[in-house]
């Protein structure tokens, strides 16, 4: 397993730079914290992890995957009301830098936390089941 240092090396990187750009808008920290997989096959389902998505949707992290290894991701990020939409790429799946195409939905916010789904489709010889995925938001 990755210590927290390399767990949590992108999405801090991110936010240096974004703490260095003169005017830098207001920006999200955010947190993985599980899945379900369906079907479940043998799938890990707690992925911990931390990510930023700078206001101008520039977005980095880290976490736990589901083949139980260290994923890295980056890319940028669409938001719409709720709704968001994430296309990148993701390290940590035997096949070197995967696409990442994740939409989600915040379901509520409370005290300034928001909870958000996002749901991964199964694609054949690439990720094999359906994904729910919770974060929390900060």
């Amino acid at each position: 397993m990755a210590s927290f240092a390399q767990f949590a090396a992108a999405p801090l990187a991110a936010m240096a730079l974004a703490a260095l750009v003169p005017g830098a808008a207001k920006a999200t920290v955010g947190l993985h914290v599980g899945s379900v997989h369906s079907p479940s096959k043998n799938f890990n389902n707690f992925n911990p992890g931390i990510y930023y998505r700078h206001d101008a949707g520039w977005t980095a992290g880290a976490y736990h995957n589901s083949l139980r290894k260290l994923s890295v991701y980056g890319g940028y990020t669409w938001e719409r009301s709720v709704f968001a939409l994430t296309v990148g790429g993701a390290t940590g799946y035997g096949h070197g830098v995967q696409l990442l195409l994740v939409p989600s939905i915040r379901l509520f916010t409370v005290q300034g936390v928001s909870a958000r789904v996002a749901y991964i489709p199964r694609v054949e010889k690439r990720i094999g089941a359906h994904v729910l995925h919770l974060m929390l938001e900060y």
